[in-house]
């Protein structure tokens, strides 16, 4: 076990603060890289829960990831960028749609005539789950 004096604490912080930075930066890498795109209801697939559906517009590339209220990167893998600079404490935001893709709502939540497929609810629901793991890693690297 290790024993810390007073003249250590600061040292202790900053082990402290980097662990849980580096299990949210997991965690965070590893939500958004877990919703799938695959192939919409016009490309022979279907709606597919948790997943975003890939026909003819620009749904999966139009992530629109920020971190602090910066100006939002765009583009499916846009969340890297935000990712390697998030720290804990900081206010992130990954949106789909915009003008890129302003019928985003409508795939997400579904319509009358068509399921939705709640990628966001899904990839949210699991958040603990990611915590977890990248928690479990994180204690892995340093013992």
């Amino acid at each position: 076990m290790t024993v810390y004096k007073g003249a250590n604490i600061p040292k202790w912080a900053q082990k402290v603060e980097a662990i849980a930075n580096a299990i949210l930066k997991q965690a965070t890498n590893d939500m958004l890289n877990s919703i799938d795109v695959v192939a919409g209801i016009n490309r022979g697939g279907s709606r597919v829960r948790g997943t975003i559906p890939r026909d003819l517009g620009t749904l999966a590339a139009s992530l629109q990831s920020s971190l602090r209220g910066s100006t939002a990167l765009t583009g499916e893998k846009s969340y890297q960028m935000v990712v390697g600079q998030i720290k804990v404490g900081d206010r992130a935001e990954f949106v789909w749609g915009g003008n890129a893709a302003p019928y985003a709502r409508a795939v997400h939540y579904g319509t009358r005539n068509t399921a939705g497929t709640f990628w966001v609810d899904v990839a949210v629901n699991g958040w603990r789950g990611y915590v977890r793991r990248a928690t479990v890693k994180a204690k892995a690297t340093i013992r």
